[in-house]
């Protein structure tokens, strides 16, 4: 009962802002305040949510947990960014699924408890790999977003009210290829603790499982996306596409594998 209280006060903190950002998408300074206390709230309880879920003794990262943990850090990431109103139109398109998420919690947790001793370096790694999918997460809504705004503009229809409040299209796209960046970088760290020091960090010797291979692949394109745009430039439509094809592989490697074992074979 409690769990299921706690997942009310967050959805109705996630989901209040993204109403009121879809009636004022150039917001005033009020109303951004306004929002920063409700989504810190909102943040409050889901982590609440995670710490009764996840447990630390063992550590319990099923598919539900996982994805909770992966939005509950991209909301982190827009509650920061929400103290500069230029990004206060990307709120809806993360709260909003955040918030269905969460209702569907309960219903597919699973218990996935790891053995692996919980040593500094595991749950370094396992902080660095997290944030590096949130990140990625946050890009590919950022750019499915950019997607449907270049749409917007080529067909010169009236403006949704949303995109009205957003940025540029040029001040996005770099936004997207800053936040890769960042990305990539937690990304190579954790690919890079997870090679380098598989025995110390799972117990195992390093097995290419499919996981591991759609994390590198994921990692390669990332790698050559964010080096075309520095050395030739690339953007627009086909570096937007190579970005959400890196990160589908990455959604293949862990979240991916997760539901397709614990939710659809259930081991």
């Amino acid at each position: 009962m409690e769990i299921w209280l706690l997942i009310l006060i967050a959805c109705f903190c996630y989901l209040t802002p993204s109403l009121l950002i879809f009636k004022n998408p150039i917001p005033n300074k009020k109303l951004i305040n306004f929002n920063v206390l409700l989504i810190a709230i909102g943040l409050l309880a889901h982590f609440s949510i995670l710490k009764a879920s996840i447990s630390f003794n063992p550590i319990n990262l099923g598919f539900s947990n996982a994805l909770s943990a992966t939005s509950f850090f991209s909301i982190l990431i827009i509650w920061v960014l929400n103290f500069n109103k230029k990004y206060n139109y990307l709120q809806p398109f993360l709260l909003i699924p955040s918030a269905l998420l969460l209702i569907m919690h309960p219903l597919l947790l699973s218990n996935h408890f790891l053995t692996t001793d919980l040593s500094p370096l595991f749950v370094t790694h396992i902080a660095i790999a997290l944030l590096a999918y949130s990140l990625f997460t946050f890009s590919a809504l950022l750019a499915i977003f950019i997607l449907i705004f270049e749409k917007k503009l080529h067909q010169k229809k009236k403006m949704d009210l949303l995109l009205i409040g957003s940025q540029p299209l040029i001040e996005m796209e770099n936004f997207l290829f800053n936040i890769n960046k960042v990305g990539f970088i937690l990304l190579t760290v954790t690919l890079g603790s997870g090679i380098l020091f598989s025995e110390q960090v799972f117990g195992t010797p390093l097995q290419f499982k499919h996981k591991t291979v759609f994390s590198i692949l994921a990692w390669v394109i990332y790698g050559l996306l964010l080096a075309s745009k520095k050395l030739y430039g690339w953007r627009g439509r086909k570096s937007i596409y190579i970005s959400l094809t890196a990160f589908l592989f990455l959604l293949l490697s862990y979240l991916g594998s997760k539901f397709v074992l614990e939710i659809i074979l259930h081991r």
